[in-house]
């Protein structure tokens, strides 16, 4: 690249001659201005370009001027005049004016049209750096390049073209493929004639006899074009995978071993690795010509004066000459012809990819020697395979995971033989055999993108011993096999890496594949490995190393369910910590070993080898991780989801982890301890991903470090201080999965669950708390600025809980109430929906809800936050409205009528119809609105409801609940039926005498009848069900309608659409069973009459129908007693009747009250069998 140019500068006065003239030239046929021009060029191409010399207007301004003047048939002026082009637009630096672009561009197809093949692979080169990411202004010349008789696909089809043009052809063709800087692009035609040629040219060239470099170059080339139209359209055609898979994998081991490229016309789909024994027959003659020079060059005796060039070849062969992250590569692709102009651009057209994907395109590093031209066919060679990764990678990145699936075994194997085969291509092979850093790099990217967001597809896999002599081995098997592959050989590379780049990557691919595999369907002993080996490189020099043994382990702790294994691992039988202040806790971690695990706290071997892995890491009389340690009746199993023993939980939980005390010394200062040592802090990522495991740990094994709640305690308080803003933030995720469990665990002992030695009561929580509010919380919640920090710290807020609010000096409560109340109206909107939600959790507590004071704040606060313009603040102000609905219509069941008299009709009114308004918004919002609306709907009095203004927002409130009830969304309309069914519950309304009560019961029986969802069906028969008089069903029709709705839905609950209702089925008849006896038990002697057509017509269907749910489900107790109360109240009616309808009415449903009780009697209760929940505590 030019740097800025001297004052007195020779090059630039020559240049500016050579401007001057050359502006102002006049072309003639004549000799001597020939003459004259080509001296002027050839000056112009001599010039030294390392300082700056030429501007972009004076360099546009010259080639528009002589794309003027020279005529087309003068090839040698036109070759010139674009190695001027490129010399400016590579070594200058210059961007083009959007003029010169187009006139150059049109020049140049129309010369490349009628000059001389010697001429066009410099017009072509030239063609190439004016189309760089210009694609979007070159729209015009798209047909013309690239049509059915375009110039670029008739040279790359034509089998006369020599292989240096077809090399430029294909660099063009690349280049049209770069993203431009605006949204215009290729269209899809000429997108696929792109995918056509490159894949034409991808299956064809291991074919072609050209010299291996262009070979290389022109596979790199094309491999480049595919990234960039995926990269670009953000997806791969779906008619061309198998075909781009097929030649991709045959690159990924390109110049490997010796042997010919063969690639199978495409890969389809299959559930089994394909092994393809070794084909007999000689290496291509371009691979056994390089094999042959790197032979030579190995048995020649250097020269003295080179051992230092030759040591410095073979660490650059070594590293793929780019291993560096932070070096730049070569600007562009190069290529050469004349006088050694390559291609270079303004800025490296690799920059956006990342490190391990970038290659070099600069051959000058390579002498012209027999050893260096060996040593620089093996490097193109590398980086054709790195290409190949890197163009398999992003078609990973961009195909539909499900799609993708099916050619999981074209590239991972399903077995140890599957991957030692001699014919294996597999992307663990290229991790395990490739000498390339960067390559193995890329071969872990794509396993981790292959693998990342499968965890559904991946959890029905099994590891089993039981089929292996089976003739028909299950899908699922070998799903099981193939991840204990991907283990094996990771364990492998693990152990035999050494770059630590590529170790990054190999822990961030184990990261990926912990958070996806199943490991309670999988054999035990895998995560133990996993964490036997990363725990060698918690102390590794590279921090970033460091970063990704810490994502490990916290993928470990985030692995749900629960598993015993992972319990073993985070709290090991050791030396007891406990009770140690911080400092103490940091000397003893600092004198362990050189490991900073010992083997007695980590409960594994130090002893790492190749051989211990390939045998499975099992060593005599020392856990390895293969099985899991026995303690008391505790699973040990990873093939059924475990359970946690209590006494296994209370020797686990006596010492601190030993990942607690990684963390904490990750994440605190170290040193100082004598007077002239200097603290020591981790880099900030280390820092972090510590903090995060801790959050992960906190959140699924807290019974096993609830002993460390001091700690955490003190480690919070230190970090709240730290002056980096982004450490306070993680600090506060963690002070929020903190204080969640806590207040569960309180929960927990309050409920009457016996409690153990070990168990956090509410004193221990209450002096967190204290400890928190007195602490640097409090500076956090009120200072200014770190609005994402004072976020989550009022989300920390929210998680107290009652009893432990309630137990506050009252000072603190005010404290919290007042911050809640103040942040309401922050300007950030992460502070606005925080507060806002830590007042709807608030006003939930009894201590709060029955204050009128602060009920009536905070719904000044969440009304008034309700309009907000942010989305993500609105929705949470209508999850606290309802909230604040539930507190108010507690309030009522409380009967606390003082409550209810000195809160303000105003704001209820403003509630009911904000909530109403709200009820015709987005999908979001709107069903905490039909939650408010049934809440308030159930606690209004004859007070308001003498009021106008009530009797109209009741009547605007019930019509915005059918409305969402009979469409919309199902999470809308299961609100909806409920909330109906609390209104009905409210008997003030008196329902049975409006004009809108007809409609209500007609919308609940459609829905029982038609709604395709099980759960909205269900809470419609709740609603029906919800009247506790008579008098609310209205007359005798309406009674009827709602008898005809329940009987149509017992036949209805049958045809289950879909298979994900057929768990709630049960349910669904379980509440018709006990809607159906509700209704009898409401029955009056003038309802008979009318329902006995309706009654004789289905009794038999009806009876049916409940015996069949009462006679095999057995799921409610209290079902007998409410058809023992339904059949008491028929009798009653007996002296009541007045016609024979009435009589044969009555004794149809007695008879099939009895006909129910009878089977119900005679077939004897089981137990009821629940569901496994995995409890803690």
């Amino acid at each position: 690249m030019a740097v800025a140019a001297n004052f007195d500068c020779p090059e630039r006065d020559k240049f500016q001659h050579c401007f001057t003239k050359l502006r102002c030239f006049v072309y003639t046929e004549d000799n001597s201005v020939k003459t004259d021009l080509n001296l002027l060029l050839d000056q112009v191409n001599s010039l030294e370009y390392s300082t700056v010399l030429v501007t972009p207007q004076q360099g546009s301004e010259v080639l528009i001027r002589l794309c003027c003047q020279i005529p087309y048939h003068q090839e040698r002026l036109v070759v010139k005049t674009c190695q001027a082009a490129n010399l400016w637009m590579k070594k200058q630096r210059i961007s083009l004016s959007d003029e010169c672009v187009m006139q150059m561009c049109d020049y140049l197809v129309l010369v490349i049209q009628r000059c001389q093949t010697w001429a066009v692979p410099e017009i072509l080169r030239t063609l190439a750096s004016l189309f760089y990411e210009n694609t979007d202004k070159l729209q015009q010349y798209h047909e013309r390049l690239l049509g059915r008789h375009g110039i670029l696909t008739q040279l790359i089809n034509s089998d006369i073209t020599d292989p240096e043009t077809l090399k430029e052809a294909v660099v063009c063709l690349q280049c049209l493929t770069l993203r431009p800087s605006t949204s215009e692009y290729l269209s899809a035609v000429h997108m696929d004639v792109c995918y056509d040629v490159f894949c034409m040219l991808l299956h064809r060239m291991p074919s072609v006899n050209i010299d291996l470099l262009l070979q290389c170059k022109i596979l790199t080339y094309c491999l480049r074009g595919i990234q960039n139209l995926i990269r670009v359209t953000k997806e791969v055609p779906a008619g061309r995978l198998g075909v781009l898979l097929a030649a991709v994998r045959a690159y990924m081991f390109y110049g490997v071993g010796g042997q010919a490229v063969e690639i199978p016309e495409s890969l389809y789909p299959s559930p089994l690795t394909k092994i393809e024994p070794p084909r007999a027959g000689k290496p291509s003659t371009q691979q056994a010509t390089a094999q042959t020079s790197g032979q030579k060059k190995s048995k020649r005796k250097p020269k003295k004066q080179d051992k230092k060039g030759a040591k410095q070849n073979k660490k650059q062969d070594d590293l793929d000459g780019d291993l560096d992250p932070n070096e730049p590569s070569a600007g562009g692709d190069t290529v050469s012809q004349g006088n050694d102009i390559s291609l270079e651009f303004d800025f490296d057209p690799m920059a956006s990819y990342v490190a391990w994907s970038k290659v070099s395109s600069s051959d000058s590093e390579w002498s012209d020697t027999e050893g260096g031209q060996g040593s620089r066919a093996r490097s193109n060679s590398t980086k054709v395979r790195q290409c190949a990764l890197s163009t398999f990678y992003w078609i990973a990145k961009f195909t539909e995971k499900k799609v993708l699936f099916g050619y999981w075994w074209s590239f991972l194997p399903d077995s140890q033989m599957a991957t030692s085969s001699a014919g294996a291509q597999s992307l663990l092979n290229i991790v395990l055999k490739d000498t390339s850093p960067k390559c193995r790099m890329g071969a872990l990217a794509a396993i981790s993108v292959l693998i990342d967001n499968t965890k559904l597809m991946l959890s029905a896999a099994e590891d089993s011993d039981d089929t292996k002599t089976a003739t028909f081995i299950p899908f699922s098997i070998v799903l099981g096999t193939t991840i204990r592959e991907v283990h094996r050989c990771l364990f492998l590379a693990l152990a035999a890496e050494n770059f630590p780049i590529t170790l990054t990557q190999l822990l961030k691919c184990f990261g990926t594949v912990i958070a996806n595999v199943p490991y309670h369907r999988m054999r035990p002993g895998l995560l133990g490995k996993i964490v036997k080996h990363i725990r060698h490189f918690v102390n590794h020099r590279d921090p970033n190393v460091r970063v990704a043994c810490l994502t490990c382990l916290g993928s470990i702790a985030n692995i749900r369910p629960p598993l015993m294994e992972v319990c073993h691992i985070v709290q090991s039988v050791k030396p007891s910590f406990a009770g140690l202040p911080l400092a103490e806790l940091d000397k003893s971690v600092n004198s362990s070993e050189a490991g900073e695990i010992s083997d007695l706290a980590s409960g594994f071997s130090n002893s790492l080898t190749v051989s211990s892995l390939e045998n499975g890491g099992a060593k005599t009389n020392e856990y390895s991780g293969e099985t899991t340690p026995k303690h008391d009746t505790a699973y040990s199993s990873g093939t059924a989801t475990p359970a946690f023993s209590e006494q296994v939980l209370q020797m686990f939980s006596k010492d601190i982890s030993w990942i607690v005390r990684l963390c904490v010394k990750n994440i605190l200062p170290q040193g100082g301890q004598e007077a002239l040592e200097e603290y020591h802090t981790e880099p900030l990522p280390v820092r972090l991903e510590s903090l995060q495991v801790l959050s992960n740990l906190t959140k699924g094994y807290f019974p096993v470090i609830r002993n460390c709640v001091p700690l955490l305690q003190e480690l919070t308080l230190q970090c709240f201080c730290d002056s980096d803003p982004v450490v306070k933030l993680h600090t506060a995720k963690l002070l929020d999965e903190l204080s969640q469990v806590l207040q569960q665990a309180v929960s927990t002992v309050e409920s009457g669950i016996p409690p153990t030695p070990d168990v956090i009561t509410k004193d221990k929580v209450l002096d967190f708390w204290l400890a928190l509010l007195n602490g640097p919380i409090q500076e956090v919640l009120q200072a200014r600025g770190h609005d994402a920090v004072k976020a989550v710290a009022c989300d920390c807020l929210a998680n107290l809980g009652d009893l432990i609010f309630k137990s506050l000096p009252l000072d603190k409560r005010l404290l919290c109430v007042t911050v809640a109340l103040g942040l309401a109206g922050d300007e950030d909107r992460l502070i606005r929906a925080a507060a806002i939600r830590t007042l709807g959790i608030f006003v939930l507590y009894k201590t709060l809800r029955e204050d009128v004071s602060f009920v009536v704040d905070c719904a000044a606060a969440i009304l008034g936050a309700i309009d907000d313009a942010n989305m993500f603040v609105k929705v949470k102000a209508a999850w606290s409205l309802a909230n604040l609905g539930d507190a108010i219509a507690s309030n009522r069941e409380d009967g606390d009528s003082e409550f209810m008299e000195d809160f303000s009709d105003v704001v209820l009114l403003n509630i009911i119809t904000t909530a109403t308004r709200l009820s015709q918004e987005s999908d979001k919002i709107k069903p905490n609105a039909v939650r408010t609306l049934g809440n308030i709907l159930r606690c209004l009095s004859n007070r308001q409801l003498g009021k106008e203004a009530f009797v109209q927002a009741v009547n605007s409130a019930v019509a915005s609940l059918m409305k969402c009830a009979s469409s919309g969304a199902m999470k809308v309309r299961w609100n909806a039926c409920y909330a109906i069914s609390n209104m009905y519950k409210n008997e003030d309304l008196n329902q049975g005498q409006t004009t809108w009560n007809r409609d209500v019961l007609d919308v609940l029986c459609s829905v029982i009848t038609d709604c395709k969802n099980f759960k909205v069906r269900i809470n419609a028969a709740i609603g029906l069900s919800a009247p506790e008089l008579r008098a609310q069903y209205g007359n005798q029709a309406c009674y009827c309608r709602v008898w005809e709705g329940v009987i149509v839905a017992f036949g209805t609950a049958e045809n289950i659409a879909e298979f994900i209702d057929f768990k709630y089925r049960d349910n669904l008849v379980e509440q018709l069973c006990m809607t159906t006896f509700h209704l009898l038990s409401l029955v009056t002697v003038d309802d008979l009459g009318s329902l006995y057509p309706l009654i004789d017509q289905h009794r038999e269907h009806l009876t049916a129908c409940l015996n069949k749910y009462c006679t095999h489900i057995h799921k409610q107790p209290n079902i007998m007693s409410r058809l023992e109360g339904a059949a008491t109240h028929l009798a009653a009616l007996w002296p009541q009747l007045n016609s024979n309808e009435q009589s044969l009415c009555l004794r149809q449903l007695m008879d099939m009250c009895n006909e129910v009780t009878k089977d119900k009697e005679s077939v004897p209760m089981s137990r009821q069998k629940l569901a496994f929940k995995q409890i803690y505590d």
